[in-house]
């Protein structure tokens, strides 16, 4: 035992390092835009003979988060493009409301900053306001830290450049960020504070995305770019499904026809037990049973549409009062087309709650 002891004395001890805090900084916050940030009516976009995007309309609210979603090549890129003002539509409207200050984040974004401007001093001229030690507290976060501040951007590589570009927009006084792949050359903890950032911003945000990580943390509301699989030559459209991304996978699977279709089938075994058993036929409606897992996801997603329509019946009351004066002819076609969106999603979610509600009483 003493030689044995004596051996494990001579083990050279590995000191285990302390977890590193979680990083945490202030955000500043930027003013307030009107309710309504981007109206989009009859919007199509066209290179040449290609048709991208065709007769989009859509609306997006202050402080709505909104993951954009559909194949590589639907128009997802082209769509927030033209929301930013980088490009302009072929046909259509896209109005700004009251007091939006757009700031957008490209693929590329490095290629739009100053080669020769030192990081921190780049940084300090977005944010005067922001004290330099919370300036490099978020660098550090986006793995810049120590001299690495004082770097001309045109050394770092372009990765490098696109996380510096990121952090440079969370400390920017807009109030509506549109972000195509933001998460591409960010590790695990510079999401988290990517993802703190925007819980705390007080703005609107849609991003494009493939991190699932980073859409279930942040997505309230999804548009999805669909491209016309039957006709090539025609563009996408966009739909909006209210909820977050688990509420649209739901949807895109089948929502409550596919829950309706589960419920026969679940229950088909129990009715064939019941009739064997009984000389008296049992109709299937009075012994048919959702599994407790489809009874709980029923009544979340019936909840949360309980809470969208009145949302939208409201926006669709605000249309139709501004139609009631008469601006222009081309103001009132916007008007009219916006409404018409409204409108079908109105539709779409009653038809919904109708189907929930239905499953939930046989249940």
């Amino acid at each position: 035992m003493q030689s044995r002891i004596k051996e494990l004395d001579k083990i050279e001890r590995i000191e285990i390092p302390l977890e590193e805090p979680a990083p945490h900084f202030s955000f500043p916050q930027p003013p307030p835009s009107g309710r309504t940030v981007v109206e989009v009516a009859g919007l199509s976009m066209q290179y040449g003979e290609k048709r991208v995007l065709e007769n989009v309309s859509f609306t997006i609210e202050r402080g709505d988060r909104i993951a954009l979603v559909g194949v590589n090549g639907a128009g997802k890129s082209t769509l927030i493009r033209l929301l930013s003002g980088q490009e302009m539509p072929t046909t259509g409207t896209l109005k700004l409301g009251h007091n939006v200050v757009a700031e957008y984040f490209a693929q590329d974004q490095y290629k739009v900053l100053d080669p020769a401007a030192r990081m921190l001093e780049d940084m300090g001229r977005v944010a005067p306001k922001v004290a330099e030690k919370d300036l490099r507290s978020l660098l550090g976060c986006f793995l810049f830290s120590g001299d690495d501040v004082f770097k001309p951007l045109g050394v770092l590589s372009g990765g490098e450049r696109n996380r510096y570009a990121l952090a440079r927009i969370l400390v920017s006084t807009a109030n509506f960020l549109l972000l195509d792949e933001p998460t591409n050359h960010l590790d695990l903890r510079a999401k988290d504070v990517l993802l703190e950032a925007i819980a705390k911003f007080t703005g609107t945000v849609i991003f494009v995305s493939h991190d699932r990580y980073f859409i279930d943390g942040l997505g309230q509301k999804v548009f999805e770019v669909e491209r016309n699989l039957e006709d090539s030559s025609r563009g996408s459209q966009v739909h909006v499904f209210p909820g977050n991304y688990e509420d649209y996978l739901w949807r895109k699977e089948g929502g409550a026809q596919a829950l309706a279709a589960a419920t026969t089938a679940a229950a088909k075994p129990v009715v064939e037990a019941v009739a064997i058993a009984s000389p008296e036929p049992v109709a299937a409606e009075k012994v048919r049973r959702v599994n407790p897992i489809k009874l709980r996801q029923m009544q979340e997603r019936l909840a949360a549409v309980e809470a969208e329509i009145p949302r939208i019946e409201g926006w669709v009351a605000e249309a139709e009062q501004a139609l009631g004066v008469y601006v222009s002819p081309e103001e009132t076609q916007r008007l009219s087309e916006v409404l018409a969106v409204l409108r079908e999603q109105q539709a779409s979610l009653n038809i919904e709650w109708e189907e929930l509600s239905m499953q939930l009483e046989e249940n």
